[in-house]
This record gives C-alpha cells, sequence and structure tokens, in this order.
C-alpha cells in the first residue's frame, strides 16, 4: 500500500488539487510515505520475513472512485473538498492497519524495529489531522462569494 501511494496515488493526487495549502499537505505526505516502504521493510525482516508486494483492494478501490469522480466537479473548490476528503479516508485506512500491526509487533516482540511502525503511524496521523485542517479550511472557502 505504501508503494502504491509513492509511486502512483499521491503524485496523481498532487498533480490535481488547485488549493495551495492541499497542494502542501500532500507534497509534505509523499515525502514522508517514500520512507514508510523502506521502514516496513525492516520491520519485516527484524521477524525474519521477506517483505512483499500485494494489491490493496480497499486503496485500490479508493482510487478507482477518485478516478471517476474527480474530473466531474464544476468547481476546483468542490473537487478539492473531494480530493481532501479521499485523501482523509486513506489515512484513516492506513491507521487501521497501522494500529493492526502494532498490536501483532506486540504479540511478535519486534523489540526496537516496533519504533518504525509507531513513526509510520504517527506520520499517517498527522496527515489526517492536516486533511482534515484542510477539509475544514476548504469547506468555509466554498461558503465565502
Amino acid at each position: 500500500m505504501e508503494r502504491t501511494l509513492s509511486f502512483e496515488v499521491l503524485p496523481k493526487l498532487h498533480e490535481a488539487v488547485k488549493s495551495q495549502g492541499l497542494a502542501e499537505a500532500v507534497a509534505e505526505h509523499l515525502e514522508q510515505t517514500k520512507e514508510h516502504g523502506p521502514r516496513l521493510d525492516h520491520v519485516f525482516r527484524a521477524l525474519g520475513a521477506e517483505p512483499s508486494s500485494n494489491l490493496d483492494r480497499a486503496l485500490e478501490s479508493l482510487a478507482a472512485q477518485h478516478d471517476e469522480l474527480s474530473g466531474s466537479f464544476p468547481d476546483d473548490r468542490l473537487a478539492d473538498v473531494y480530493h481532501a476528503s479521499a485523501g482523509a479516508r486513506t489515512e484513516r485506512n492506513e491507521l487501521a492497519m497501522y494500529d493492526a500491526l502494532l498490536t501483532l509487533g506486540d504479540a511478535l516482540d519486534l523489540g526496537d524495529a516496533r519504533a518504525l511502525l509507531e513513526q509510520n503511524r504517527a506520520e499517517e496521523e498527522q496527515a489526517l489531522e492536516r486533511l482534515n485542517g484542510e477539509l475544514r479550511r476548504l469547506a468555509r472557502d466554498l461558503r465565502s462569494p
């Protein structure tokens, strides 16, 4: 999921948004997300497992829905509200995954590698808070003439 976000989803989202604040939030999280995959690789190797990539159906569905709807908005401000909302849904999905990984990690005694999962999760939480803030700001802007 992190690699798909890094190389496909977030760059596309960054190109699509018009709001400077939202674009900055996406760009910042893109840079963070580029580090998430290597951190996860380290965690898997700490467990003696080889990391592998496979499609995340939830992310695939969100991306397909986004592609389908993103060109249908009559106003860039409405489109950015949608982009921020789609990003927030993705972040919530990632947070749930990190919560599960941390719980499993506790059972498997990850040792120092646990901090890498915690760092990824913290960055996802920050991204969600920033997206929610941008969503609120965009919604207020919609009310302005």
